[in-house]
């Protein structure tokens, strides 16, 4: 068994008089990737997830607890040389705390396909860059996915509160370089969401790392930029954020 991940701290530093967000303030992520068979190149695995939102609005007085996002999911994955194929089935929770325009646990759980190169994915940052020293890398890495959402009976293992069908979503990386015990990378992601009634809502975010290299992690600091958000259980349109991440 090997667990692979990422712990990050990001608060929100400007965009307040812009955005229409309801949970802007502060968000802690935690992500574990366990795997838990290999066969070649093959990884069968658990994912983890949990999202805090930590909101600064007069709604709650000042400060308080928006929002907990977690997810789990069974994750099998094969690896080529430079990319991989994924497949999973998330189940993912969001439980409202202090925030009463959700006022109910949604659940959305969907079938999800992704392909990308290996250097998109934080699994395999650590061994992009100790590979690759004091040199400008300049090349791109990317993956896509799609998730279809699975309609049922209101099981734990099937979608519940909200009308999403689909989710696509890609994500293209450009790695800078690494020098001396530093490395550079700059990272935007888009994410699409089709509802029932046939209307989209999007997410495009863009996002500036430098990251101090370890033995087994990187500890660094990143940039982000939402600027475009219309994804309503978790907006964040316009919010520019200053985090702190260690992948480990």
């Amino acid at each position: 068994m090997a667990t692979q991940g990422y712990i990050l701290i990001a608060p929100h530093a400007h965009g307040f008089d812009r955005t229409a967000s309801t949970n802007a303030g502060y968000r802690v992520d935690l992500t574990a990737l366990t795997d838990l068979i290999r066969w070649n190149q093959m990884y069968f695995s658990f994912l983890t997830t949990n999202k805090t939102l930590i909101s600064n609005s007069p709604e709650v007085g000042g400060f308080g607890l928006d929002m907990l996002i977690y997810t789990l999911s069974p994750d099998f994955r094969y690896e080529f040389n430079n990319w991989m194929l994924r497949v999973a089935y998330l189940h993912e929770s969001l439980h409202s705390v202090s925030r009463a325009t959700l006022g109910r646990t949604v659940w959305m759980n969907s079938l999800q396909l992704s392909v990308g190169s290996k250097g998109s994915n934080y699994l395999y940052i650590w061994e992009e860059y100790k590979k690759n020293r004091d040199k400008f890398l300049n090349h791109l890495d990317g993956r896509a996915y799609v998730g279809i959402f699975r309609r049922g009976d209101g099981t734990i293992w099937t979608s519940r509160n909200h009308d999403y069908k689909m989710k696509l979503g890609g994500r293209v990386r450009f790695q800078v370089g690494s020098f001396n015990k530093w490395a550079y990378f700059v990272g935007s992601d888009l994410t699409g969401w089709l509802r029932e009634s046939g209307d989209w809502e999007g997410k495009g975010l863009v996002r500036f790392n430098v990251f101090r290299k370890g033995l087994k992690n990187f500890a660094g600091v990143y940039y982000a930029y939402n600027f475009y958000d219309t994804f309503r259980p978790d907006n964040e349109q316009y919010l520019g954020s200053l985090g702190l991440q260690v992948i480990f």
